[in-house]
């Protein structure tokens, strides 16, 4: 079975020529590139959709005055993965002490 499919590619590979191959070979490697492109688009369009989503959950807790422990939970594994994805950031990380230092129930 493996050298019917070995068999094939030789034969193929004749019938194609070096021309051909090549020819193959940057098809698929202009093929690799457009994917390797949209792959950092996409990177780029979920680490500003995680951003915003931690800002504004953010502002929320801010304005309510306190931040239930499950909430600040789920906000540092969001922060810890956005973190891991683009590195520091100044903003966020100021957010994050912010939120730490919430009481975790409503006061008053």
């Amino acid at each position: 079975m493996f050298t019917e499919g070995l068999k094939n590619v030789i034969y193929w590979l004749a019938l194609l020529g070096v021309p051909g191959v090549f020819t193959m070979v940057v098809l698929m490697f202009k093929t690799l590139m457009r994917a390797m492109e949209n792959v950092t688009i996409l990177q780029k369009a979920q680490k500003a959709q995680m951003r915003s989503q931690l800002l504004r959950q953010y502002e929320g807790y801010m304005a309510q005055g306190y931040i239930e422990q499950i909430y600040l939970d789920d906000w540092m594994n969001q922060y810890d993965a956005y973190h891991h994805l683009v590195g520091a950031n100044a903003v966020l990380d100021a957010r994050r002490e912010d939120l730490i230092h919430l009481p975790n129930h409503k006061v008053g």
